[in-house]
């Protein structure tokens, strides 16, 4: 069916789902389960190219209709892989897409440093896989975002909490500098 309305739907779903946006987290997984990458050819290639464009213009648009923190989880469940989707956000070097970053780090910065996956996979990845989804977001960030986060002028507490991501989860909170509003 999804194959039937995604014209339709894609115009809804880059308009940010109207009253139906607390429904965005089932998006991804609802294109996950049509399996859309094994649908012919040119239906597969219009669903990607959707997709990255959505992405794409989404990064580089100051205030979008479904935020970063939202639309990232929807890309990786509906393509069950994260790494295209933070690829697109590395080769785009653009304030505003460094200040979603910023703000999404800023939405996402406790699960981080819990170790957990900040939105909820059930669907789409087994629990090993989840695991690798998060580790391959935590390093992205350990390596990507310091020169971001300092460029848009971010807090110092963010700047932190991406460098305590690279250390070892229990070396995380012996650090000076990790955030102590946690234990008030």
């Amino acid at each position: 069916m999804l194959r039937r309305v995604l014209p339709q739907f894609a115009r809804v779903l880059t308009g940010g789902l109207g009253a139906y946006a607390y429904d965005i987290d089932k998006v991804g997984i609802s294109f996950h389960r049509a399996a859309w990458q094994q649908w012919p050819a040119p239906q597969r290639a219009a669903v990607r190219e959707f997709l990255h464009a959505w992405w794409a213009h989404t990064l580089l648009t100051p205030d979008p209709a479904v935020p970063v923190h939202e639309l990232l989880p929807l890309c990786a469940e509906a393509s069950a892989d994260i790494g295209p989707w933070l690829a697109v956000w590395e080769d785009l070097r653009h304030p505003v897409a460094d200040r979603h970053l910023t703000d999404m780090i800023d939405e996402w910065e406790w699960d981080l440093l819990e170790d957990a996956l900040p939105w909820r996979s059930w669907f789409v990845w087994s629990e090993e896989e989840t695991e690798d989804v998060r580790t391959e977001l935590a390093a992205w960030l350990v390596r990507e975002a310091p020169a971001r986060l300092r460029a848009t002028g971010a807090p110092s507490e963010l700047r932190h909490a991406v460098r305590l991501l690279g250390l070892p989860h229990a070396d995380r909170w012996e650090d000076p500098h990790a955030p102590r509003h946690r234990y008030a």
